[in-house]
């Protein structure tokens, strides 16, 4: 790109999320999203699917866009119906309000087992909300059952 005779480049944005917040669910099962997430994002539309270990998977529309792209492009057809027949069976599609507040439907709720306080934690294209204690006990697994994982790379 040239903007008065000099070359410019821009680097490609991208959603980005890390760390973790705890967040109080309201009677109606609404949580508001943390302001050091909305930084990354300018999503009006949200897409919550289960995951595994009883979390739920909150993609902003482009990182959920990106996340169909990665699917279409799997080599094998029946992997392909697998995930998809999961997500589009599974996922709830909600818009978030001026407030940055989301409401979880009850059955998810109930599927991750969250209670007053959630911990949503960053996953960098994505949010996920655990309850505090699974969280606590998948993080503790992965240290002890993927530390050969993590010698990989260094840490």
């Amino acid at each position: 790109m040239e903007k008065n005779g000099a070359n410019w480049s821009f680097m490609e944005t991208r959603v980005r999320f890390i760390g973790f917040k705890f967040v109080n669910v309201e009677e109606n099962g609404r949580i508001s999203i943390p302001s050091a997430y909305r930084d990354a994002t300018d999503a009006k539309v949200f897409f919550i699917v289960p995951g595994s270990n009883k979390t739920l998977h909150i993609y902003p529309e482009e990182s959920f866009i990106k996340l169909e792209d990665k699917i279409s492009k799997l080599e094998s057809e029946e992997d392909r119906k697998i995930i998809t027949d999961y997500i589009y069976s599974n996922a709830v599609s909600i818009k978030r309000d001026s407030m940055w507040r989301i409401s979880i439907p009850q059955h998810l709720i109930e599927y991750a087992s969250l209670k007053d306080t959630v911990k949503i934690v960053g996953g960098n294209d994505k949010l996920d909300i655990w309850d505090p204690k699974n969280h606590e006990e998948y993080n503790k697994s992965l240290l002890t059952e993927g530390s050969a994982t993590f010698k990989k790379i260094g840490i």
